[in-house]
């Protein structure tokens, strides 16, 4: 067990390390945003502008919603509420649960491997040119006025931008990816956007649009989008003393989203210096234990997030030799191994059907995040700005946690009231609900999905003789949101592969309708929805009240009104 424990003693020292930092310094403010301005003052923490901006259009990219005012108002009131959650999971002790503290210790370390990502990658790159820079500073003071088309699959992506390129319209197109029954002007529009405001990929693609462009399919980290830039807000005063004043932050912006794009390169190079040797018996044998202690071995029909829910993680952990060498590698001039007990710590954040079926893939990725922390600690990276990152990363996580610790005990005897405004707050009112007849099978590859839908449009092969048929008869497609953006845009009657949660399958629409929901209507079912989230509204609502909530009302009509 040497290998195990000096490596647990070196994490716990990890861990305290950061721990320690984080709680220590604060009430010292480091600077880790663009714009760093406070929006709102929660307790001791801080919503800066950057903050706000960035949640928020991941928000409005992960949700389909569109930006509006209210919409705005409602994801600042969501991370206020984050933040009081994330106080009273810590008041309550919920920080010593061993899930948590595996979180922490890997987002810790990860900090730390990010941190040596950006500042090695950066000190070899390139330094931007002048003419670069003013462009660069020129475009983050623009925005553009955008709507998009958002798939989970490039298949779907490729058949949109075929559907514009033969002469459809973005707007007519917009209403059949989202699968709007009525015309809807407002389909896709995120609106105003920043230039470093967005996922990187997004943003450059974005910003190098003309008005009434569009572009192919681009990837961006929450799946696909083909954009269409439909106004550009251009500032007409660009001063010399300004652009110098911003100059430094501009370089390091610029550099930082050229290292976001470009540092795979990086990457190789530093794991080549590494020399890294891979026991390929060794990953073969931990793939059938994979196999083995993976919840379902089969492609998955729902999104499951990687970890405790796809692999049994603690029967893994019993039962295998934690000490098994997988590979090795080069750490100044000596060769040390890295363990199955290594790659199981990291396995909670890597991607499921990777780890079962590329083993040799995700221990290269495991070990690449291991190296890359140990490097950020050895270069001094453990300082306030990882403390800081890490303490709003783990904020929001907490929130998290505590949700679904709460979810996990539901209340009981609720307040009908209670329920009923959590029905309004959540604008259910103003939501339509869609019901649909489907037929699903999943597979593990795309070809074989679309050999699959190629003979069943044909004619020649029924889904219903087929290993893992699904099928859904007047299903609500609140029941599956992990097939609810297909459902909503697939064309009736034929099948189509559809993305799922790193696997694929063929999807088979029969009927798709629509219906307003009210409350007098549905109240037994509403109440069996919310009932799961009475104790999060009642725990809110009274921390609202015991809280030092201070929103600068003046600063947030100002982005609105600027970004208008």
């Amino acid at each position: 067990m040497q290998c195990l424990t000096s490596r647990a003693v070196v994490c716990t020292a990890l861990f305290l390390c950061i721990g320690l930092l984080a709680s220590g310094c604060s009430k010292e403010r480091v600077v880790i945003d663009a714009d760093s301005r406070v929006l709102a003052e929660v307790n001791d923490h801080e919503i800066t502008v950057s903050w706000f901006e960035q949640t928020y259009i991941n928000f409005l990219i992960q949700t389909g919603q569109n930006d509006d005012v209210n919409n705005r108002r409602i994801h600042l009131e969501n991370l206020i509420d984050a933040l009081l959650l994330a106080d009273e999971f810590k008041n309550q002790g919920l920080t010593e649960s061993e899930s948590y503290a595996r979180y922490y210790e890997r987002r810790s370390k990860s900090v730390l491997a990010d941190r040596y990502f950006d500042e090695a990658f950066l000190a070899n790159l390139e330094p931007p040119s002048e003419a670069e820079l003013r462009r660069t500073y020129a475009l983050s003071k623009d925005q553009v006025v955008v709507r998009h088309l958002f798939f989970s699959n490039p298949t779907l992506a490729a058949e949109s931008y075929e559907r514009l390129q033969n002469g459809t319209p973005f707007m007519d197109e917009a209403q059949i990816v989202y699968g709007t029954t009525e015309y809807d002007s407002t389909a896709g529009y995120l609106g105003p956007v920043k230039y470093f405001s967005v996922d990187d990929a997004f943003g450059v693609a974005a910003f190098n649009l003309e008005v009434g462009q569009y572009s192919e399919p681009i990837r961006s980290r929450f799946g696909y989008h083909i954009i269409e830039v439909e106004n550009r807000l251009i500032e007409p005063l660009l001063t010399e003393s300004a652009y110098q004043t911003a100059k430094g932050g501009i370089s390091s912006q610029f550099r930082l989203r050229k290292r976001r794009l470009e540092g795979d390169s990086f990457v190789r190079t530093f794991m080549e210096a590494r020399n890294v040797d891979v026991d390929g018996n060794a990953i073969k044998a931990l793939q059938s234990f994979l196999a083995d202690f993976a919840v379902d071995v089969a492609p998955k029909t729902s999104i499951l997030p990687a970890g405790e829910q796809n692999f049994q993680l603690d029967s893994l952990r019993q039962n295998i030799n934690l000490e098994t060498v997988l590979g090795s590698f080069e750490w100044d001039g000596k060769r040390e191994n890295f363990t199955t007990g290594h790659y199981l710590f990291w396995l909670e954040d890597l991607p499921f059907q990777e780890a079962l079926h590329r083993t040799a893939a995700s221990v290269g990725r495991a070990m690449r995040n291991e190296l890359l922390a140990r490097a950020g600690q050895e270069a001094g990276y453990l300082d306030a700005k990882a403390a800081a990152i890490l303490d709003r990363e783990v904020t929001q996580a907490q929130a998290s946690f505590f949700r679904v610790h709460l979810r996990e005990t539901p209340a009981e005897n609720i307040d009908e009231s209670l329920i009923k405004q959590a029905f309004e707050t959540m604008g259910m009112g103003r939501q339509l609900k869609f019901r649909a007849n489907f037929e699903l099978v999943p597979f593990k590859t795309r070809a074989e999905a679309e050999n699959v839908a190629l003979r069943a449009n044909e004619g020649s092969l029924d889904l219903t003789t087929l290993a893992g048929y699904e099928s859904g008869v007047d299903t609500p497609l609140i029941e599956i949101p992990f097939l609810a953006q297909h459902i909503r845009s697939a064309p009736l009657n034929t099948h189509l592969v559809v993305g799922l949660y790193e696997s694929w399958a063929v999807l088979l629409v029969s009927k798709r309708e629509k219906e307003e929901i009210n409350w007098d209507d549905h109240r037994e079912s509403i109440i069996q929805r919310l009932a799961p989230f009475a104790s999060e509204y009642q725990i809110i609502k009274r921390l609202r009240t015991e809280s030092t909530i201070k929103v600068d009302s003046v600063l947030f009509q100002m982005l609105q009104a600027f970004d208008s």
